[in-house]
């Protein structure tokens, strides 16, 4: 995890600030909540297109000839398989075949990839990779989570504003996780397609100082700013767990309902994080619930209503089965919660 007594702040937080933002503390980081309209930030997303900043996601890049054979014992899945120019969606599983952290890996370079995960599981993965190096290995390990930034533009208009306002340089037809790097007014920029807010999206690591420059462009172009609370109802709408507060109890890859959409091994099938529509407010993380407990639970934009995530033991989990959560009712709900459609 990161440093728990410590509290991080994003590089621009001072831009942030300017823009209106309220901040809000999410696990160890400050992070922009809302400019001042959730549900207008959350309309813009669903409507067209959204600016934001992921730079409290962890960065790691590790190189070197060794590279692929440290990604391959840390993470599940196939990453010897992975192209240059390519990412994959993977996870890291523990010794009791639990998700430890949910990561992109983004092959950079012939023997360089970069690896992007679950904030608060970034001192964790990184110890993890430095103790999957073997002492001959070649390979370097490097964090740079504090001296990058991520930013993403997410929407059903994302991809056209990206070309018309971004990068003449970025290839028409960029597929989804595909990456690649082009130059943006003289600087370095990497993009890779990819979103987990249920929308087209792309997202962007670059220097500090390049990030603002993009914030600037962006938002004079027309792109506002998003905030967390936008994003997690986002998040959740899709049906998109995150490692805090959805996977951090312990949740196998098929219990966390990933294993075939990460195409990793499933492990134990005891427990499923469901969907569920609840009959009342939104309820903590660790509320009980018949057989489980709630884990993500939010007001939707996009529903009008109080959705979640909850773990639910795997024989009660079926769609239409109601269960009940700290003295109101909730029901179990097919995935996703919301699905654009085209």
């Amino acid at each position: 995890m990161t440093d728990p007594e410590r509290r991080y702040h994003l590089a621009l937080r001072e831009l942030h600030a300017a823009a209106g933002a309220r901040f809000g503390v999410a696990g160890s980081w400050s992070l922009p909540f809302d400019y001042g309209d959730a549900a207008a930030e959350h309309a813009a997303l669903r409507g067209n297109v959204a600016l934001f900043d992921r730079s409290h996601r962890s960065r790691v890049m590790v190189t070197g000839t060794d590279a692929e054979t440290v990604l391959r014992e840390v993470y599940a899945g196939h990453v010897e398989e992975l192209e240059e120019g390519r990412a994959m969606r993977t996870a890291w599983l523990d010794g009791r075949g639990e998700i430890r952290d949910l990561a992109l890996v983004m092959r950079t370079g012939g023997i360089a990839y970069l690896v992007s995960g679950e904030p608060g599981q970034r001192t964790a993965t990184v110890a993890r990779l430095n103790e999957a190096a073997g002492p001959d290995y070649d390979v370097r390990i490097d964090d740079r989570t504090e001296t990058t930034c991520t930013l993403a533009v997410a929407g059903p208009g994302a991809a056209d504003f990206v070309r018309q306002h971004l990068a003449d340089g970025l290839p028409a037809r960029l597929q989804s996780l595909q990456s690649v790097t082009f130059e943006f007014h003289g600087f370095r920029t990497m993009a890779t397609r990819t979103s987990d807010t249920g929308e087209d999206g792309f997202e962007f690591v670059v220097a500090p100082a390049v990030a603002q420059h993009i914030i600037e462009t962006l938002r004079g172009a027309g792109a506002p700013l998003v905030g967390r609370i936008a994003l997690e109802a986002a998040r959740v709408e899709a049906a998109i767990p995150a490692y805090d507060p959805d996977l951090s109890p312990g949740l196998s890859p098929a219990e966390a309902d990933l294993d075939q959409l990460l195409a990793i091994p499933g492990g134990r099938e005891r427990r499923i994080l469901a969907a569920v529509l609840v009959d009342g407010p939104p309820v903590a993380p660790g509320t009980p619930v018949d057989s489980g407990e709630m884990r993500s639970c939010l007001h939707s934009y996009a529903l009008g209503a109080t959705i979640g995530l909850a773990i639910l033991d795997a024989t009660t989990a079926l769609p239409g089965r109601t269960v009940s959560i700290d003295g109101a009712s909730a029901t179990v709900v097919a995935k996703p919660f919301y699905r654009r459609r085209s």
